[in-house]
């Protein structure tokens, strides 16, 4: 069975472990700060899937050295459909990469990380509780000018409102973005999983 066979059935994305290191691990175990992002990302990355359906490839704890790392990054096909063509050029053409940064309650911290992403991603976006986003979006022309999404998750109910959602542009930084793409060009296609 040929490599894109295998991922185009699964729906939604396919998950690929990131090379950079969790950095989550370094802290205490009663970091309760950490564990409740971590928690609060997890349930908005199940809800989100159940109803993103494109061909995708994702990554948690994505870094790009000098840019930071994204609590998840997903890299789709801009047609939905991944081709048969996984050459480098065929990628860099027809692929965009979305990163996502989740915090339960500094949101500023949160857009300043978001912000730095779009330095290697053609979008990025903000996650936060539905009442410290209700907070941020006093903010949305910050946001609309860095060109980094709000979004909120209410974890109780499952509910995602995006205030705003940017779209796709290219990365602020071509080498940069190359190196976020080499991480995806060195993949093994033929031995993805089917669903992560």
């Amino acid at each position: 069975m040929n490599p894109t066979a295998i991922a185009a059935k699964a729906p939604g994305p396919v998950f690929v472990k990131s090379l950079s290191q969790d950095t989550r691990h370094n802290l205490p175990p009663s970091s309760a700060q950490k564990r409740s992002e971590s928690g609060f990302l997890r349930r908005f990355e199940s809800v989100y899937l159940r109803v993103e359906r494109e061909a995708a490839i994702a990554s948690r704890e994505f870094g790009v050295e000098g840019f930071g790392r994204a609590d998840l990054v997903w890299l789709a096909w801009e047609n939905g459909q991944m081709p048969d063509d996984f050459t480098g050029l065929a990628l860099k053409r027809r692929v965009r990469l979305t990163a996502i940064e989740g915090k339960v309650s500094d949101w500023r911290k949160g857009l300043h990380q978001a912000f730095r992403y779009r330095y290697f991603a053609h979008r990025s976006l903000l996650v936060l509780p539905t009442q410290t986003a209700k907070t941020a979006a006093q903010f949305l022309p910050t946001f609309r000018r860095l060109r980094v999404g709000l979004w909120g998750f209410d974890a109780t109910s499952g509910r995602i409102r995006k205030w705003c959602t940017p779209r796709s542009r290219t990365p602020l930084n071509r080498h940069a973005w190359e190196k976020a793409l080499r991480f995806f060009l060195d993949l093994d296609f033929s031995k993805l999983p089917k669903r992560g």
